[in-house]
Parts: C-alpha cells; structure tokens; sequence
C-alpha cells in the first residue's frame, strides 16, 4: 500500500486554481475570411453543359437518298454561312464588318421549321478557325428555333 489513510497528502482544491479567458479573435477572423471565400468558389465552380451529338458515320454504299428525314447542315466558314439541305443548298451568307448575321439565320430556320415540323436536328459544319462564342451563338439560335439535335463536324466538303 502507497500511504495509510491518515499521512494521505490532501489535494489542493479550488482555491488554487485560476480561471483563464480564451483568445478566440484570431479563430473567428479565420472564419470571416473562409467562409466567403467557400461561398464565392461554389459560384465559380458552377459549370455549364452543352448538349451536342456528332453525326452519324455514313457507310461509304449507303445512298443518302434512303434518309426519310431532312438532312439540314449549316456550313460555317470564316466568310459567312451557308445553309445546306437534302438536295438543296443555299448562297453564301456573308459575314457584315465581321459579324455572322445570326438574325438572317434565324429567319432562315424558323422558315425550315415551318416547312418541316417534325425536323429536329441540324449539323453545325465548321471551320477549324471559327471562334467559340460564334459556335456557341449559332447553337443557341438553332435551339431557338426549335432545333434541339445539333450535330457537330469538322469536315467541310
């Protein structure tokens, strides 16, 4: 045994004891400066999706004749644009001060629409040089104009 009872030392009790505030301004300073930061990263992390599909590959003996729908291309270049359909092609629209007159492809399309309801898809044919913003105003004028399917290719032929 350690110690009888009565020779047991006695523990020393609150009297000797002294309070202590706690500092906490540079916690809550870490906070103010966190806590808008976080809140302004989750408004730039939100990303925007496109919705796009690629044109089916055509074998090389298929016919194109055998498509019972309407095969609506629009061929961007950087000179203008040019609206091609099944067996049909339009003149070149050009560009006016370096602007794509997007306001004569909407008429143009929503004319299309009017003659074929039931088309829903279009193929954005484009250059290699043309600028995003300018794909990105031709898609949205398609989805304007009722054209949800919009295809995308390279290939100019």
């Amino acid at each position: 045994m350690a110690f009888p009872a009565t020779k047991r030392a006695k523990k020393a009790t609150s009297n000797d004891i002294e309070l202590i505030d706690l500092d906490v301004t540079p916690v809550m300073n870490l906070f103010m400066v966190l806590i808008p930061f976080l809140v302004s990263m989750a408004v730039f992390t939100h990303i925007a999706a496109i919705d796009f599909s690629l044109p089916p590959a055509q074998e090389e003996g298929a016919d194109p004749g055998d498509s019972k729908e309407l095969d609506i291309s629009i061929v961007v270049t950087t000179n203008g644009f040019r609206i091609v359909g099944t067996g049909k092609k339009l003149d070149l629209i050009p560009r006016v001060k370096g602007q794509y007159q997007y306001e004569q492809l909407r008429v143009l399309l929503k004319a299309i629409k009017f003659e074929y309801p039931s088309q829903k898809s279009v193929v954005l044919v484009l250059e290699s040089d043309i600028l995003y913003d300018d794909i990105i105003k031709f898609m949205d004028i398609c989805r304007d104009s009722q054209f949800p399917d919009i295809g995308l290719s390279g290939e100019i032929g």
